[in-house]
């Protein structure tokens, strides 16, 4: 769990009071900008030195496109991006991958096109970049001054009207002259101190092949190929339940040739799920919710339905898919049915902050 995923299970005051605790280096003595040497390639950017960015404020950006905390930092770089990439702000996206599909260039690059990321993106599928910044988590932002000296170094979601005050402040500095707009408002998702604000306590996130499956067949334990029975009527909540054919891997369940699905209990408000078509796709996934399709007030931006009322998922890329969207937090049973063999199940990640107001 990250820092911020702790703190948003506080009540709203204790929550500022938690980002008000985190560590800000001092600019005097701060650690000067690691290099990002050791990757596989660039995108949207030749390769780039803390030599070459002497001169600017520099935002790296620790993150992977398939991570639900990262995917809800996005809008604010976005607009940081094109407020003051004119003015002196280098964002450089440092992409380390969970997966070893999100390790690909070809996935980044689709994912980057997609999700609108046109700051440079240098490819970590080796880990090195993480290691020498000594990192442990996604997202994680480090801002450097003018002279690459650390000012600041933020994990998880969350701090990011300072975070813009003080590009602001560093901008500024070097530039007097300069005018800015208001640090742009919180999105109504992260209004954590509006009246009647409240973050409940969640499912942890399920990585999926790292997970044992919760069913008592296949008797060995061993086995990572094989038919599973779903007997269980009071699922546990967090684990998973398999029916039907499955192929185990160290990262996914991939279905095989079956009417087999995966049941997991969840307490939260959101599901998020990243699903990989592995013979290419695309691969339906019907969606039930306490054992009926979802209903429509409850769906994620990535359900659809057919003509018969039946909520489901189409699988045409590796990525993470919104699936739930609750109207209210509360306990459900999450079934997902592979229509065609090859649906790589790989990550289920949850959210549980409500805030009055914010668009669905």
């Amino acid at each position: 769990m990250s820092f911020f995923q702790m703190c948003r299970s506080l009540c709203p005051a204790a929550l500022l009071l938690c980002f008000a605790l985190r560590p800000i280096a001092g600019s005097a003595n701060a650690a000067l900008m690691p290099g990002f040497d050791g990757g596989s390639g660039w995108l949207n950017s030749d390769p780039l030195k803390p030599s070459q960015l002497q001169g600017k404020v520099v935002l790296v950006d620790f993150w992977e496109y398939t991570c639900i905390n990262c995917l809800r930092t996005l809008p604010y770089l976005r607009e940081w991006y094109r407020r003051y990439h004119d003015k002196g702000l280098v964002i450089v996206g440092v992409h380390t991958p969970e997966f070893d599909f999100s390790g690909l260039r070809a996935n980044v690059a689709a994912a980057a096109k997609r999700l609108d990321v046109s700051w440079p993106i240098v490819l970590d599928d080796k880990f090195a970049i993480w290691k020498r910044y000594e990192n442990s988590e996604w997202p994680h932002e480090y801002l450097y001054d003018q002279q690459g000296r650390l000012v600041e170094s933020f994990e998880g979601e969350g701090g990011y009207q300072q975070t813009e005050a003080r590009i602001q402040t560093l901008l500024k500095a070097a530039d007097p002259h300069l005018t800015f707009p208001p640090v742009m408002a919180l999105l109504p998702q992260d209004s954590y101190d509006e009246p009647g604000a409240v973050c409940y306590p969640m499912t942890h996130e399920i990585l999926v092949g790292r997970r044992g499956i919760a069913d008592s067949s296949p008797s060995n334990d061993s086995m990572r190929e094989a038919d599973y029975v779903d007997g269980v009527a009071n699922p546990q909540d967090g684990a998973l339940y398999l029916q039907g054919y499955w192929r185990m891997t160290p990262e996914a369940a991939i279905s095989g040739e079956s009417d087999g699905f995966l049941v997991l209990r969840y307490h939260a408000i959101q599901v998020d799920t990243v699903l990989k078509p592995e013979n290419g796709g695309p691969v339906r996934v019907d969606v039930a919710q306490d054992g009926k399709p979802v209903a429509k007030s409850d769906a994620g931006k990535d359900l659809q339905y057919d003509d018969r009322g039946n909520s489901f998922v189409e699988v045409n890329a590796p990525r993470a898919y919104d699936v739930i969207m609750n109207a209210q937090f509360g306990q459900h049973n999450l079934q997902l049915s592979p229509k065609a063999p090859g649906l790589g199940i790989y990550d289920v990640a949850f959210e549980s902050c409500e805030v009055p107001g914010s668009p669905r």
